[in-house]
């Protein structure tokens, strides 16, 4: 029987969703607390991986046990193991050949990073820009550059990877005073992609790189040419879509 889950996390404590030797992770979290649930040790696959310090509202994971069991009454057993800052939000039960990676049609991720003043509370959670002198039409001019089915290998940290072209479907600012919320829906992510992006756009609304020049790495398709990575803390993995 296979039961595909929805979970939210707070990524802050954790080196990524991946489970590591010798780091914490939400995987080990998650797959602590099915065992004591289950009696065994069962691996779960997840939609795909985050980054350490990067959040979730909605990542998605499978596993297949033969324990009869509620779709409600696993999502309460579960989550009475796991620590405060992971939880799952939904069970449900699915076929057998359902699979939360390779069936995934498009993922949206957030990121929110605040431009005003500094704020501890939020420190974990937004990225909080030191330069206060940017040009916000020139942020989004340069996002525009990103829509559409392009060669993203300058804005990964896999290059090991034989295809990195990506489907970005659309790009969205919300502007909320000094807070800038961006939407981003495509059909796959590659490592620190979303990341990379954005300090790019930064860079661009500081006047840094010029649009034309952001155009020029994207052809280039050298990650050198792109070197900036923007924080996890801002970046959420927001909804895992599937048909």
């Amino acid at each position: 029987m296979r039961f595909k889950c929805e979970c939210s996390y707070d990524g802050t404590s954790y080196n990524g969703f991946q489970r590591q030797k010798n780091a914490p992770s939400i995987q080990e979290e998650i797959e602590k607390a099915l065992e004591k649930v289950l009696g065994s040790f069962v691996k779960i696959t997840a939609s795909g991986r985050t980054d350490s310090g990067v959040h979730a509202v909605g990542q998605v994971f499978h596993f297949d046990t033969d324990l009869k069991i509620s779709e409600n009454g696993l999502k309460r057993a579960i989550n009475s193991y796991l620590p405060s800052d992971i939880h799952i939000n939904s069970v449900e039960k699915v076929s057998d050949d359902f699979h939360a990676r390779f069936d995934a049609t498009k993922k949206e991720y957030h990121y929110f990073i605040n431009f005003g003043e500094y704020d501890p509370i939020k420190r974990n959670y937004v990225y909080q820009y030191p330069y206060k002198k940017v040009n916000r039409d020139l942020i989004y001019e340069a996002s525009r550059l990103f829509i559409g089915t392009i060669d993203f290998r300058s804005f990964t940290k896999n290059q090991s990877l034989d295809n990195t072209i990506r489907t970005i479907y659309s790009i969205d600012f919300k502007w909320d005073n000094d807070l800038l919320e961006i939407a981003i829906i495509g059909n796959g992510f590659m490592q620190n992609m979303v990341r990379i992006m954005v300090a790019m756009w930064l860079e661009v609304g500081r006047g840094k790189i010029a649009t034309s020049d952001l155009k020029d790495i994207i052809e280039k398709r050298n990650r050198t040419l792109a070197p900036k990575t923007a924080p996890g803390c801002g970046l959420y993995l927001y909804k895992v879509y599937y048909e």
